[in-house]
Formats: C-alpha cells, sequence, structure tokens
C-alpha cells in the first residue's frame, strides 16, 4: 500500500519478504493479497517498470558512451589536416590549441548550466530532458556527416562534452528515484538473510552502471581509433548510428524514473509537489514558478559549486569533501601522460594499450561489486578500495617503468569503485533530507566541473616544480668545508629529491588517498 507518510531506511526493516508482501498489500507470512489493506492494485506492474528501467537505463548508458567515445579521439587528427600551418606554429599545435580552449570554455559553461538542469529534470521529469539532450549528440554527429569542416567538428566536440556531464546529473537522478523509499524494497524481495540493505543495493547499481560506461568508453575507443584513419564521415557516421539508437531507447523504452517513483509512494518533496507538472504538462503558474527558480539559480551559479558544503547540514559537508578528495586523482591523467612519455618512453600507442588495460580492470572491478557487497558492508568496502587505489601512485613513486605500475593497477583493481560508497551516501542523505535529486546532482556536478578547471592546473605546477628541483641538483654548488652532518644531512635531501621530484603529482594523490581514508574512517 503506498505509504501516508515519508518514510525513511530506519522506519522498516526491508530486507526481508515479509515486509516486502507488507508494501505490496499481503500478508506477512503468505504473501498473498490483502484486499482490505491493498490500495493499488497495479503495485507488481510498478515494481516490474521499476526493474525494466534500470536495465533500460543501463543499455542507454552504453549506447551513448560507445557514441561519445568513437569520435573522442577524432578532432585532433581531423583539426591538423585543414589548418594550415604558419610561422609560429603547426597545424598540430594549432590544432591542440583550439582543442585545449574548447575544453576550458566547456567545463566553464558546465559550471554554470549544471544547477539549472538539476533544477530542469526535477520540474519536468527525468525523461523529457534525457531526450533532448541524446537528440542533441545525434544531431550534432550527424551535421559532421552531412557537412565534415572545422566549424562542425568543433560544434560536435563541445556538444558531447557539455551534454556528457548532463547526463551524468541525469543519470545519477534516475538512480536516486529508484531508490526512493519505499522503492528500495523491490530489490530485497528474497527472504535469504544475505541479503544486502538498500544501500548495499544501490552500491551495486552504481558498480554495475559504471561498468556499463566503461565498457560503452573501451568499445568505442577501440572502434574510434580504427575508423579515424578512414575519414569523418565514417567516423561521425557510426557515431550517429550509436546516438540515435540511445535517444530511442530512452524514448521508447523507458519510463520516466520521477513519475514512477511518486507512483510508487517514494521520491522526495519536489517529486510529490510536481507530480501535477509531470503528469499534466505546464500550467502558466508552474512556467511561472520554474522561470523565478531558474532566474534565481543563473544569479547563484558562481556559488552552486560550493553549495554542498553549506546548504545540507554538516554530514553532506563532509561527504562533498569527501567527493573531492576521491575524484581529485582522476583528473591527474594528462600529467602522467606528459610524465610515461617523459620518464618511462612510452610512445602514445603504449600509452593508449596501457589505459584500455586499466579500462578492462575497472569493468571487471565494478561488475563484481554486487557479489562483494552480498558478504561485506559498503563502508568497509570504501575503506578497502580507498586503499587499492593508493597502490598505484605509490608504485609510480618507487617503481621504474610502466610495467610495475601496470602489476599495481591490476593488484589494486577496485580502486575504480571507491566512490560508490560516498555517492550513495549522498543520495540516502538526500532522501532522508527530502532534497530534490536533481537538484543536488547539479550542484554536485558543478562542484566537479570546478575541480576539473583547477585541478589540473595545480598537478601542472607539481610536475614542472619538481622538474626544477631535479634539474637545479645537477648545477648546484656545494660549499666546501661542512661538517659530516651537515653534508650527510644534504646527501639525503638529494636523494628524495631524486627521487621523488618529478613524482611530486602522484605523492599529491598518496596523501589525497590518506586524507580520504581518514573522513571514511570516521563518517561513512
Amino acid at each position: 500500500a503506498r505509504p501516508t507518510r515519508k518514510m525513511k531506511y530506519n522506519d522498516v526493516d526491508i530486507s526481508s519478504s515479509s515486509n516486502l508482501n507488507i508494501l505490496r498489500g499481503g500478508d506477512a507470512e503468505t504473501g498473498k493479497n490483502n484486499k482490505a489493506t491493498t490500495t493499488n492494485p497495479s503495485t507488481d506492474d510498478l515494481y516490474r517498470k521499476r526493474t525494466k528501467l534500470l536495465r533500460t537505463h543501463a543499455q542507454t548508458s552504453f549506447l551513448i558512451l560507445c557514441s561519445t567515445s568513437v569520435v573522442a579521439f577524432a578532432p585532433l587528427p581531423s583539426l591538423t589536416r585543414r589548418l594550415v600551418a604558419d610561422a609560429t606554429s603547426s597545424p598540430q599545435a594549432k590544432a591542440v590549441k583550439i582543442l585545449s580552449v574548447l575544453t576550458s570554455i566547456a567545463a566553464a559553461i558546465e559550471l554554470f548550466l549544471s544547477p539549472l538542469m538539476g533544477v530542469l529534470i526535477d520540474n519536468f521529469g527525468r525523461k523529457r530532458p534525457s531526450i533532448i539532450l541524446h537528440s542533441l549528440v545525434a544531431l550534432a554527429n550527424g551535421l559532421v556527416v552531412l557537412h565534415p569542416g572545422v566549424g562542425t567538428i568543433l560544434l560536435s566536440r563541445t556538444v558531447n562534452v557539455l551534454v556528457g556531464g548532463f547526463l551524468v546529473i541525469v543519470s545519477q537522478a534516475v538512480i536516486a528515484d529508484m531508490f526512493s523509499m519505499p522503492m528500495a524494497s523491490s530489490l530485497s524481495s528474497s527472504s535469504s538473510a544475505a541479503t544486502p540493505a538498500p544501500n548495499e543495493n544501490m552500491g551495486s547499481v552504481l558498480g554495475l552502471q559504471a561498468a556499463c560506461v566503461s565498457l560503452g568508453f573501451l568499445f568505442g575507443s577501440v572502434v574510434g581509433g580504427r575508423l579515424t584513419e578512414h575519414g569523418e564521415r565514417l567516423t561521425y557516421g557510426v557515431a550517429l548510428v550509436f546516438s540515435t539508437l540511445a535517444t530511442l531507447n530512452v524514448a521508447f523504452r523507458m519510463w520516466d524514473s520521477l513519475k514512477l517513483s511518486t507512483a510508487m509512494g517514494g521520491g522526495d518533496k519536489s517529486s510529490k509537489d510536481n507530480n501535477k507538472t509531470i503528469d499534466n504538462g505546464v500550467g502558466s503558474d508552474t512556467r511561472t514558478e520554474v522561470g523565478s527558480i531558474l532566474r534565481n539559480k543563473i544569479l547563484e551559479a558562481p556559488l552552486s559549486s560550493v553549495r554542498l558544503f553549506f546548504g545540507y547540514g554538516s554530514r553532506m559537508r563532509t561527504l562533498a569533501l569527501l567527493m573531492m578528495l576521491q575524484t581529485a586523482p582522476n583528473f591527474s591523467g594528462d600529467i602522467f601522460q606528459l610524465f610515461a612519455r617523459e620518464e618511462w618512453g612510452l610512445h602514445p600507442k603504449g600509452f593508449a594499450d596501457l589505459v584500455a588495460v586499466f579500462g578492462i580492470i575497472g569493468i571487471f572491478s565494478n561488475i563484481s561489486l554486487p557479489f562483494i557487497l552480498q558478504y561485506i558492508s559498503l563502508r568497509t568496502f570504501s575503506l578497502f578500495a580507498i586503499l587499492s587505489a593508493m597502490f598505484f601512485p605509490l608504485t609510480v613513486i618507487f617503481g621504474n617503468s610502466h610495467r610495475h605500475a601496470l602489476i599495481a593497477g591490476c593488484i589494486g583493481l577496485y580502486g575504480a569503485c571507491q566512490q560508490v560508497g560516498t555517492k550513495t551516501a549522498m543520495t540516502s542523505l538526500a532522501t532522508e533530507l527530502g532534497a530534490p535529486q536533481g537538484q543536488l546532482q547539479g550542484e554536485k556536478a558543478s562542484m566537479l566541473a570546478l575541480l576539473k578547471i583547477t585541478v589540473p592546473l595545480v598537478y601542472g605546477m607539481l610536475y614542472l616544480k619538481g622538474k626544477a628541483w631535479v634539474n637545479n641538483l645537477g648545477t648546484a654548488e656545494s660549499g666546501g668545508g661542512s661538517d659530516a652532518p651537515t653534508a650527510i644531512a644534504s646527501f639525503g635531501l638529494e636523494m628524495i629529491t631524486r627521487k621523488i621530484g618529478r613524482k611530486l603529482p602522484f605523492v599529491m594523490n598518496v596523501f589525497l588517498g590518506m586524507c580520504a581514508f581518514a573522513v571514511t574512517w570516521q563518517n561513512l
């Protein structure tokens, strides 16, 4: 039966089949329908829709990641062929500069628009904005197929980067809707004592979702790398097929998760307040209210990235800090590529193979996550995953080749899943507080966009500073007449500087991992 009040995870033990039968309007022992208590005869159908929705959502994520990754490496060679060299730079250098500026602009736009996207999907549902976003990707790819040129290639690149960030917001909101009470109970229909708790169930779904994303990126990258040599029309044509399939999948096979969550008696406060908007369209009063909210969000956009620290209480502030600590190392990829080329002599093809192996490791770890969470708690797994993630930077610091780093990546394979516990805790806390899930995901995306702009600068500064220290060691003159303790201290400092000077970004990753472990131990 639909609950008469907002339920929380602590209100009822939903891990047992008897309580699940009660929620469905049946008898606690037999599970048969009780006509005296059943108020929604279509509840079982809604639960089936919920399960199908999660499967369809994973399929759509795979398809759109295939589309975006197929063309991820196409702009650089395409622009290089079309740009003309001048006296100051080569076509490739000009192409790299253009793409770098474009990426920075896209990140800044994402910083401002992510909160607005959260408001839109809270007020208009998840499905219609999702259809529009997938259609934009298909349209951008189609323009390149019809008229390949510098302008259309840059437009497609911008759309793919921006829409990719917005689709992450929608995706997280959909999963959050599916685990709003009492919908989480649908995953706990087994009477086994080993049935995971709601948070572990959400963690399993997030892990499978990440596995679909990783698989789509890996498949698309392999296909795109081979198609790029055959021209833009074929490459973007394949991307057009994948993005069109994703659009059709959303349009004809997915239900609106916000509407379904409200029908199940779950969802956040905004879900119930906006149920009329989703069902019956947008009236004049609703348009005025939404327009006012959007105007306020535009004015608040520069501060939206830090709203998580001040708008939801101390526990959300701690979780946001933990999310930043866990996410920052993900933006060291460019420095890692530079380090691999200069220190290990790894050519682009070798580096691409190394990244592909890490992608396969990430897929395996995310797929196996649901099975692990049947036996250990999400908190224990989060601590283990953080320690696993620290294997890689430690090996880079003390190792001497990319083979050592590859072995460390295999040993610490579950480091790719370290954010699952944090995302689950943030989503569950927002549900308890009655906060709109779209707004939460938009503000989280805005915070991560700010990291995307600032953190690479920090990593670049650390690498250049450490490299300068190492280079200065060879030219520095030690003064004569120093005593033995001073000479020993200078020799020790020189050894440490030579060992970790160029590896300061990885030292920072180890430090961030230690901080994340401490915060998780105390608060998750």
